[in-house]
């Protein structure tokens, strides 16, 4: 009997291990954990942000609902600065550039005979080449002109001058010919106005016989730049010219180039004689010192001019750079 019970006792334990075996490997097994979820994020997302920059035109122009980013955001730009805006894109066959603000509308000028003189081009006929591609990224379907002795005369209309202003615009220079002087912008002459004797009056800006920029301002006769920087053939540059009064005081008035936004030249001049009663020319230099007489033509750009904005202040650098910016 005790033989058998030895060999009973195993044979009833084994049923016994198996079964809690069973059990216990179904204990860790038997539940599914699920996928694997990541915590939310205590930060939120930032909202997205519009990165491109506003429409040129309605910038300059101050146009609301001109959504965008510029480089400074503190100098809003404002409309009411603008005396005036030709942009140049006119049809081909337009006779009229166009001012966009409202206030004086400028005549494209061709056809005529510039002759071949000391430090001037000749052009015969001077003419413009249409169909240029525009200098301005956010509006590429318009298109440019070429001055090719085709220049703009914008006729005086009170409160086209002002005592402080800047002028600005969008050129494309392939290259210029050495010894000959080429205008960007022209006004003035040596006149009397009612009440003031005869001087000089207004301004110009324009490359000078070494391929630099130069500027002159009336009554001043010498060109005010005393280290002229030089002309950079460019797919676009950016020119801008702003005369403010300057912190000495005493009717003296700082006169800064800007190429890009970048100071590039400066003087003081010791005052500044409006060009009041003389149309503004662009592209081209009337030498003929009285504006009520029939213009004297020398100097023409032989360039593109696209954007050219008149304001009645002296911008400050960084709206300038914004608008360079903006036409990024």
């Amino acid at each position: 009997m005790n033989a058998w019970l030895l060999f009973l006792v195993p044979l009833l334990a084994l049923p016994l291990v198996l079964l809690f075996r069973f059990v216990g490997c179904s204990s860790f097994s038997a539940e599914d954990p699920g996928p694997e979820t990541t915590p939310p994020s205590s930060t939120p997302m930032p909202p997205p942000t519009n990165t491109k920059p506003p429409r040129y035109r309605d910038y300059i122009l101050g146009a609301p609902n001109n959504p965008g980013q510029v480089k400074n955001p503190t100098f809003p730009p404002n409309g009411a600065e603008v005396i005036a805006y030709w942009r140049l894109v006119d049809a081909a066959a337009s006779q009229t550039a166009i001012d966009e603000k409202g206030f004086q509308d400028g005549a494209y000028k061709e056809g005529h005979v510039l002759p071949a003189v000391a430090g001037s081009e000749g052009r015969n006929p001077a003419h413009f080449t249409p169909g240029q591609a525009s200098l301005i990224t956010s509006d590429p379907a318009v298109q440019g002109r070429f001055f090719d002795g085709g220049y703009v005369q914008v006729p005086y209309k009170p409160g086209l001058y002002s005592d402080d202003f800047t002028i600005e615009a969008w050129v494309k220079i392939n290259a210029l010919a050495p010894t000959f002087s080429h205008a960007l912008f022209d006004a003035g002459g040596r006149y009397a106005l009612t009440g003031s004797t005869i001087r000089e009056r207004g301004f110009r800006l324009y490359a000078d016989q070494q391929n630099k920029w130069q500027a002159r301002m009336g009554p001043g006769t010498a060109d005010l730049f005393p280290t002229p920087f030089m002309v950079s053939p460019s797919p676009r540059t950016h020119v801008a010219l702003t005369v403010a009064n300057d912190v000495a005081g005493g009717g003296k008035k700082k006169v800064t180039l800007y190429l890009d936004a970048k100071e590039v030249a400066s003087a003081v001049a010791d005052s500044y004689a409006p060009p009041d009663s003389a149309p503004l020319y662009l592209g081209i230099e009337n030498t003929n010192q009285s504006p009520a007489t029939a213009p004297t033509l020398r100097h023409p750009a032989l360039f593109q001019i696209q954007e050219v904005v008149l304001y009645r202040k002296a911008l400050a650098h960084e709206e300038i750079e914004n608008h360079v910016d903006i036409n990024r």
